[in-house]
């Protein structure tokens, strides 16, 4: 090497020699350089390409278990498996439509078995479900099965593989969970006279023909229509126990009880001559109007024949005089002339028919278990219920409060006015139901009351006010912490939520002031608490229909004028059903409306 130095105006040429081992070292260097650090270099960009596969697959993971948890929230099937398929269904489709490191998933294929083991740039997913609990999973189809869980794998192939002595390739796992929070839930169901309005019955006048009885028909057609009412609230009648025949009233009052020529329900024959005033009420156990199709009833092994158009055989069955040939003849029942024979297990078999077509509390009944079902299928609730008619249920056991009198009489809502001897007893007991079932504060499915509230419901009937406030106040006493007074009943850091099912409007409050201004007080009380009140009106009456949506509207929340839903707030809805077709929909819409709430 040759380096030029100047001094002064001389010119020196300096020469400088490098030594043989300051070479070898920096060629030493450059190889150890080039053997070493470049395969460090290229494993720590394999590193990162693998983290950056696994980011990826977690994101594919999460977005499948969410839209499958949102698929569960959606559905309206009692049936878990059909409901678990679907959420899977959606969860496969939804992973499929994503990438890793450019790679397409569409052909990611469904493991039935785990650990999962894909193939170079390919993927599979496994699906389970969870108890929300044990976070332990669950066979499919299990109602315990809240959670989806979907693991999803990708095989990574390294690019520079063989540089860096690495396999072919490397399965990247993620798992990730989808499923709704917690949900505690009270229903309000009302069980007022007017639940059965719709129920397609015969008003008839039993009197003595001789030393047979026959049978007028004053008017036939759904209860509501028969009677000629006119009240917006519905009737008082009832299709069935207990009937309170004294509180019809009709067109100019032509529809009246005649509690005399009535007589005695069982063995007996009729007391008086054809009258305009009626005696009996019967529902058409075969569905249609008039009685015209007839049926034949199976009850308990053994069939029993109601004519087509054979009135009186409805009216005695209900009376008990066709439980045996003896009774029916003491009784006057003309059975010979009809080709039946009497037989015990009459009253029951018209009893079980005339159940079914009590309208709407019947469809209702139905809607709410399937409502209960669809709730219980797609998410970790915990089930409250307050049946009301006059009064809000008190207990499990508790029944309805009489309107007036100290009991309910079978025929009359005053059983003072008339008493009867005999099949069935009158006054009955015990007295009508009117159910509350308190959520249970205890974690897991075993708590959740799912069969308590089913239960209970099937048995409720028709009968009495209308008390929206006690409902509401007996629903939220539920929810309401102890330190307020409360008792304290939901789940630590669970989602609260009451559902108000009714017919009509407020009549009644047992709170002792304005039925629909203590109505509102309440929904501002569930508002303050946090507490949505979802409103669910039924409106058969065309009248009624513009003053229930204005008491239950989620459209107006001031809480003077306001509708319940809408004062309540937090997300609260309304649905109106004016068909009995559409009751389960409104049901389903509120289940839709509640998954939302707790996603």
């Amino acid at each position: 090497m040759v380096n030029y130095i100047r001094a002064k105006n001389t010119i020196f040429l300096k020469t400088t020699v490098r030594r043989p081992s300051g070479q070898s070292f920096i060629v030493l260097a450059l190889v150890l350089s080039i053997v070493l650090l470049g395969p460090l270099a290229l494993l720590g960009f394999e590193i990162a390409r693998y983290c950056l596969v696994h980011q990826q697959l977690q994101a594919c993971v999460e977005s499948a278990a969410l839209a499958g948890a949102a698929t569960i929230a959606s559905s309206n099937t009692t049936d878990p498996t059909t409901t678990q398929n679907a959420a899977m269904a959606t969860a496969l489709n939804m992973f499929k439509n994503n990438s890793i490191l450019g790679q397409s998933l569409a052909n990611t294929t469904q493991s039935s078995t785990y650990p999962l083991q894909p193939s170079g740039n390919q993927a599979s997913v496994y699906f389970q479900f969870l108890d929300p609990v044990t976070r332990q999973a669950v066979n499919l189809g299990s109602t315990n099965g809240k959670i989806l869980q979907v693991t999803g794998a990708f095989g990574f192939v390294p690019i520079f593989q063989k540089f860096v002595g690495l396999g072919s390739s490397y399965v990247a796992a993620a798992t990730s969970n989808g499923g709704l929070p917690m949900l505690d839930l009270v229903l309000c169901f009302d069980i007022s006279a007017s639940m059965d309005d719709f129920t397609p019955i015969s008003i008839v006048d039993r009197y003595s023909n001789g030393s047979l009885n026959a049978y007028s028909i004053i008017n036939q057609g759904p209860l509501y229509t028969a009677f000629k009412a006119t009240s917006s609230t519905g009737t008082a009648v009832n299709a069935t126990f207990p009937q309170g025949l004294d509180n019809s009233y009709g067109s100019n009052g032509a529809y009246t009880f005649s509690s005399a020529a009535r007589g005695q329900n069982y063995n007996a024959i009729a007391p008086s001559s054809m009258t305009t005033r009626f005696t009996d009420v019967v529902v058409n156990i075969d569905g249609t109007n008039t009685f015209s199709s007839g049926i034949t009833v199976n009850y308990a092994g053994a069939a029993y024949n109601f004519p087509v158009n054979n009135i009186g055989c409805l009216v005695e069955a209900a009376r008990g005089n066709l439980e045996s040939t003896t009774v029916a003849t003491a009784a006057g029942v003309p059975y010979t002339t009809w080709g039946i024979t009497p037989k015990t297990g009459y009253y029951q078999a018209y009893l079980q028919a005339a159940n079914v077509l009590r309208h709407p509390i019947a469809d209702a009944i139905s809607a709410a278990q399937n409502f209960f079902t669809i709730m219980n299928n797609d998410c970790d609730v915990h089930f409250g219920l307050v049946t009301f008619s006059s009064s809000p249920g008190s207990s499990a056991n508790s029944t309805v409060r009489p309107d007036s009198g100290s009991s309910i009489g079978n025929i009359t809502d005053q059983s003072s006015s008339y008493i009867s001897n005999g099949f069935p007893s009158d006054p009955l007991s015990p007295l009508p139901p009117n159910p509350t079932i308190n959520l249970n504060p205890t974690s897991g499915p075993a708590y959740s009351n799912f069969s308590t509230v089913n239960t209970s419901i099937q048995s409720v009937l028709a009968y009495g006010g209308t008390d929206i406030a006690g409902a509401l106040k007996t629903a939220i006493n539920q929810m309401n912490s102890t330190s307020s007074g409360g008792l304290g009943l939901t789940r630590a850091g669970s989602t609260k939520a009451i559902v108000l099912f009714t017919d009509g409007l407020p009549t009644v409050s047992s709170l002792g002031g304005n039925p629909s201004t203590d109505a509102r007080t309440e929904a501002s009380a569930a508002k303050a608490l946090g507490i949505p009140v979802y409103c669910l009106g039924l409106c058969l009456v065309p009248s009624l229909q513009a003053s229930q949506t204005a008491i239950l509207t989620d459209q107006n929340s001031d809480p003077s004028t306001g509708g319940i839903a809408g004062i309540s707030g937090n997300g609260a809805t309304y649905y109106q059903a004016t068909q009995l077709s559409e009751l389960n929909l409104i049901f389903e819409n509120t289940a839709r409306s509640l998954v939302q709430l707790v996603r």
